[in-house]
């Protein structure tokens, strides 16, 4: 069996080596289940365990002998329907009995003890972490890293009493990643109003447990698939952070967006600008909003998008592009950026803060690329002077672009075509004929990437992964 890695830790400041021979001995205990479950199916398993073995029922489990059905749902009912937020869980844990293999599990998790302060919440999370770096693709799911994570956070400097909203939770890093940030400033989360969607139930019951870890009752919407083309719940927000399905055509299914979009109608075949309006109008004033978005939706030449883009600028709802380093997702190539976006109306300054972190992080496990903590704040710096009022220009890094020129520029909103280069002496002419050429080869890729990646979805949903 191959070693899948253990994620990186969401929660800032803890001894994440304490929890990684603990992760990784869950993981090892893999080889008992093969051909009775796979990846996903035993990932399923572990992580509700992980969730009941600090619960009130977790004595009835081990020591009367209870099923893990009766468990969770008992759990879960004594404040919400356990047993229809919970089902698609429970499907792995019926192929499964008190044999032998399950005992020795329960008997792994209960082994468990927080050395190095920590908590099972870190552990669920690290958990999830190594099920989709082994499943890969095969999983079907877009899990987004924690390095991005635990950069969101940051830049949506989250408060104690903030209402925030996850469109498309997955498995709810970016809430998660948030309360674990104010933990940490010791600032309390039970204040915390969150609410999740996912076109998956199975990924909105894993984010209402991973929650519930950090003492926070999330609200469960239906399912995004549902309100994305009808409109935005009926509730304002003072956070969003989402990661949404890249590109995802058909989301209009039944063509009912007409009227709805403030920007304009985004095109059937990619729903990109459907998400980014839909976050726009969930913002209460004064609300902050992260979301990720293919390095291809800043340049795209559809009249459609191109259009929307240009009447978001214009609106001034746009505050910053921030482009991260390619290969930082384990189960896409497609280069992305961040959107910082804030709710229309009041005074909006003239400009646009463009940051370019493509040279940063380092590559760790497969290749894959992460974000250290000095990126992070370099980042976060950066858009925290902006926003007080201070133009930056960081050569190689970042730099403040007037609305004027972006319109001038067709509205195209990539980070690389705006921040200088480093070497102050290299030929300004040599320089801006390699930045072209450069830009329109990464626009292709970005493109061809794109493409890629919707026939590769495509083919999941045939395949039911």
């Amino acid at each position: 069996m191959t070693d899948a890695p253990v994620g990186r830790a969401a929660l800032i400041g803890t001894d994440v080596a304490a929890g990684r021979p603990f992760v990784d001995a869950l993981w090892r205990a893999y080889d008992r289940y093969r051909g009775v479950l796979d990846i996903a199916e035993f990932g399923d398993v572990v992580l509700t365990l992980l969730y009941l073995r600090d619960r009130p029922v977790w004595r009835a489990v081990v020591e009367d002998g209870r099923d893990l059905e009766w468990a969770l749902i008992e759990d879960v009912s004594a404040d919400l329907d356990g047993s229809t937020l919970m089902r698609p869980l429970l499907d792995p844990l019926r192929k499964i009995d008190r044999g032998d293999q399950l005992t020795s599990l329960i008997d792994l998790v209960s082994s468990w003890h927080p050395d190095g302060g920590v908590p099972m919440s870190y552990v669920f999370n690290a958990f999830i972490d190594v099920v989709r770096s082994a499943a890969g693709r095969r999983s079907g799911e877009f899990h987004t890293p924690g390095a991005i994570t635990e950069l969101v956070a940051a830049l949506v400097d989250p408060t104690p009493n903030d209402r925030i909203l996850d469109p498309f939770c997955r498995a709810g890093e970016f809430p998660a990643a948030i309360a674990d940030r104010l933990a940490v400033q010791g600032l309390a989360v039970d204040g915390l109003s969150v609410d999740l969607a996912d076109y998956s139930m199975r990924s909105s019951a894993l984010a209402f447990l991973g929650l519930r870890l950090r003492k926070i009752e999330p609200r469960v919407l239906p399912s995004s698939a549902e309100t994305l083309p009808t409109g935005i719940p009926g509730r304002l927000y003072d956070v969003v952070a989402t990661n949404p399905p890249f590109n995802y055509s058909g989301w209009d299914f039944e063509g009912r967006s007409g009227g709805r979009w403030r920007y304009g109608a985004p095109p059937a075949h990619n729903a990109n600008f459907a998400w980014l309006q839909y976050v726009v109008a969930s913002l209460d004033r004064g609300g902050r909003a992260v979301v990720v978005m293919p390095h291809g939706a800043g340049l795209s030449a559809n009249p459609q998008e191109q259009s929307i883009r240009a009447a978001m600028l214009d609106d001034g709802v746009v505050s910053t592009v921030i482009a991260l380093p390619g290969q930082m997702f384990a189960t896409t190539d497609i280069p992305v950026t961040l959107w910082l976006l804030r709710p229309s109306g009041g005074d909006r300054p003239g400009d646009v803060l463009f940051v370019d972190a493509t040279g940063r992080g380092t590559v760790r496990h497969r290749g894959r690329r992460t974000l250290d903590r000095p990126d992070i704040n370099a980042i976060v710096d950066v858009c925290r002077l902006w926003r007080e009022g201070r133009p930056q220009s960081v050569d190689g890094f970042a730099v403040t672009v007037p609305v004027s020129e972006i319109r001038a520029g067709g509205y195209r909103l990539n980070p690389r075509e705006y921040v200088r280069p480093v070497d102050p002496h290299s030929d300004p002419h040599t320089r801006a004929g390699q930045v072209a050429e450069l830009t329109q080869r990464l626009d292709q890729l970005a493109e061809q990437a794109d493409l890629a990646d919707q026939v590769i979805q495509e083919y999941l949903k045939e395949l039911s992964l």
